[in-house]
C-alpha cells in the first residue's frame, strides 16, 4: 500500500511518499521539500504560487519515488483551528453487561459539539470516560456497566481554509482523501506516552505559526495558535539588514542565535548587497540583537497560552520545542531560562528508508501525518471509501489510533 503526505506551510511545502509492507512497516522511499511564496500566517494569500509550490514538491518526491503520488493526506493548520472539550452520554447496548467498542463509538460520537456554520470538524480525540460512577477511565472496552460517557477534544477549522487548500491541491491535479490538523500530526512523532501521562506542552513553531498542544493524563487537554513564528525572525534580518527575504532565511539558518553565549563581535559574516550594492561584514553579536527580541515575543505569547490553560502546574515533562525554527541555536536553552521549565528538542521517530534527511524538528508534521495516515489504513483495510471517510469513521479511527500507539 503506498501513501503520500503533502504538509502545506507557510514556508514551504513538503512531501512524504512512503509505502507499508506485509508486516505494516512503513518504508520511506520520497520526500520533498520545497519554498512556499504563497502563504502567510498558514492561510492562502496567493494561490497560483501556492500551486506552484505543491506541484514541485510532489514532482520532485515523485522523481525519487520512481511512481506517482496517490493517496494524499494533506495537513491543515493556523489561527482559524480550534480545540473545544466537549462530552457524550450513552446508555449501553447491554446494560450491565460488558462495554463493546460500538458502545464506545457511539459515546463519542455523542460527544460532537454545535459548530458555527463556517466550521468543520476535523477529529474527535477520546480524553477519558466514565462508567457509571467510575471515573478516569482510559479504556471502558469489557467493564461492566449500564452508562458510558466520554470527555473528549473537538479539534474543528473554518471551512473557507478547508476550501482554499482543497482547491490548491485539486488545481495542482490532486485529490485530497483527508485532511489533518498539524496539531494533531506534531506531537504523534515526537511525543512518547511517558510524557503525555507526566504533562507536556508540544510547541510546534514553523513559519507562519507556532501551535501549542498540552497534554495530561495521556490525553489532549488544550491546543492553541499563534501567528507569530519563524517568518518574523526572517522579516526582522530582513528589515535590519536591508537584505532580500532569502538572504535573510539563509543567514538565520546558518549564522543565527537566540544565545549570547554563543555569539560574538570578532565572529563575523559576509552579507549580500541589496540589488547588486556591496556586500558587508556582519557580526553574529549583531545578528543576535535582532533574532532575541523576536524569540523572547513568541516566548512571552506561549507562556501566556499556557497561563490561560490553566495548565502550566501540570507540565511535569516541561516543553518540547519542534517545527524549523527548532533548529535555530540556542532556542532550547531560552526556553529554558525564560519559562523554568525543563525543554528538549522533539525530532520525529525514525522510519526504515530515507530517514537522515528526515530526522529534523522541520519535519515533525509530516512524519507525524505519515504515521497517522498509516494507523487509518490498517483500521480500514487500505479502503477510502466514503465511510470510512466519515465523521463516524474517523472517530473509529482515532479510537483505534490511541489504543494502538499507547496500548490503552
Amino acid at each position: 500500500m503506498d501513501i503520500t503526505v503533502l504538509d502545506i506551510g507557510t514556508s514551504s511545502v513538503k512531501t512524504l511518499m512512503a509505502s507499508l509492507d506485509e508486516n505494516g512497516s512503513i518504508n520511506v522511499n520520497g520526500f520533498a521539500n520545497t519554498k512556499n511564496s504563497g502563504m502567510a500566517k498558514s492561510r492562502i494569500v496567493d494561490i497560483d504560487l501556492t500551486i506552484i509550490a505543491i506541484k514541485e514538491s510532489i514532482q520532485s518526491a515523485e522523481i525519487m519515488a520512481g511512481r506517482k503520488a496517490d493517496n494524499l493526506f494533506v495537513s491543515i493548520g493556523g489561527s482559524d483551528t480550534i480545540g473545544i472539550s466537549s462530552k457524550g452520554i450513552i446508555a449501553t447496548k447491554h446494560s450491565g453487561g460488558a462495554i463493546t467498542p460500538e458502545d464506545v463509538v457511539r459515546v463519542i460520537a455523542q460527544a460532537k459539539v454545535v459548530l458555527t456554520i463556517d466550521s468543520n470538524i476535523l477529529h474527535v480525540i477520546p480524553k477519558e470516560y466514565t462508567v457509571d460512577d467510575q471515573t478516569n477511565i482510559k479504556n471502558p472496552v469489557g467493564l461492566l456497566g449500564s452508562k458510558l460517557s466520554a470527555e473528549t477534544m473537538v479539534i474543528a477549522v473554518q471551512n473557507i481554509l478547508i476550501q482554499n487548500i482543497n482547491n490548491a491541491v485539486e488545481r495542482s491535479g490532486f485529490k485530497v482523501n483527508e485532511l489533518i490538523s498539524q496539531h494533531v500530526a506534531a506531537f504523534h512523532s515526537t511525543l512518547d506516552r511517558e510524557e503525555m501521562d507526566l504533562g507536556v506542552a508540544l510547541i510546534d513553531i514553523g513559519g507562519g505559526s507556532t501551535k501549542i498542544s498540552i497534554f495530561n493524563e495521556d490525553a489532549i487537554r488544550y491546543i492553541d495558535t499563534i501567528d507569530v513564528a519563524g517568518d518574523h525572525i526572517t522579516k526582522d534580518i530582513s528589515i535590519g539588514l536591508r537584505l532580500t527575504k532569502n538572504d535573510s532565511e539563509s543567514i538565520k539558518l546558518k549564522h543565527g542565535a537566540c544565545l549570547k553565549d554563543l555569539v560574538s563581535n570578532e565572529e563575523t559574516f559576509s552579507a549580500p548587497g541589496l540589488n547588486e550594492r556591496e556586500s558587508r561584514t556582519i557580526s553574529t553579536s549583531d545578528l543576535f540583537e535582532i533574532i532575541a527580541p523576536r524569540v523572547d515575543e513568541i516566548i512571552e505569547l506561549v507562556s501566556k497560552s499556557i497561563e490561560k490553560s490553566n495548565m502550566f502546574d501540570k507540565l511535569n515533562a516541561g516543553i518540547v520545542l519542534t517545527g524549523g525554527t527548532a533548529n535555530l541555536r540556542g532556542i532550547k536553552e531560552r526556553f529554558e531560562r525564560k519559562t523554568n521549565l525543563p525543554v528538549k528538542i522533539g525530532t520525529p521517530q525514525r522510519l526504515s528508508g530515507i530517514t537522515d534527511n528526515l530526522n529534523n524538528p522541520s519535519f515533525a508534521v509530516s512524519v507525524g501525518m505519515l504515521l497517522y495516515a498509516t494507523e487509518m489504513f490498517r483500521q480500514t483495510g487500505g479502503s477510502l471509501s466514503k465511510k470510512n471517510l466519515s465523521f463516524d469513521g474517523s472517530i473509529n479511527r482515532f479510537m483505534n489510533f490511541f489504543k494502538d500507539m499507547f496500548k490503552l
